[in-house]
């Protein structure tokens, strides 16, 4: 009776944790995720193992070849328009749909927590 609440433990934990694993996978960028080529060298020299493939030529030069809109080359691109009015401030959230993997997940851990308790008031003696 152990062993397969056990493995019904685990197997509810792995259904949970798989499809979370994508998350850290969401922090890899490249030469156009930055405006500038001084950006992508200050990560490039925060870092320079280089694990974003940011200096294509091992030179220790981010982005050689990306060609970065708005800015010529030694020059630093400057606004055109001046924004007016205010931000609009939320509570973080990016929306309903990211919460559902989250929600799932603590269903499963509540359920799996109920199965432990439940295993072992019926593995007690009477």
């Amino acid at each position: 009776m152990r062993l397969r609440t056990s493995v019904a433990v685990a197997v509810v934990f792995a259904a949970v944790s798989v499809p979370m694993t994508g998350t850290a996978l969401a922090a890899d960028v490249d030469c156009a995720d930055f405006p500038t080529q001084a950006q992508a060298q200050a990560v490039l020299v925060a870092d320079p193992s280089d694990p974003n493939g940011l200096d294509g030529n091992d030179n220790g030069t981010a982005c050689e070849e990306h060609a970065f809109a708005g800015a010529a080359a030694g020059t630093t691109p400057q606004v055109a328009e001046q924004p007016a009015g205010s931000v609009a401030a939320g509570d973080g959230s990016t929306g309903g749909s990211d919460a559902l993997p989250y929600a799932l997940g603590g269903l499963a851990f509540a359920a799996a927590a109920g199965c432990a308790v439940a295993a072992r008031r019926s593995a007690r003696p009477a």
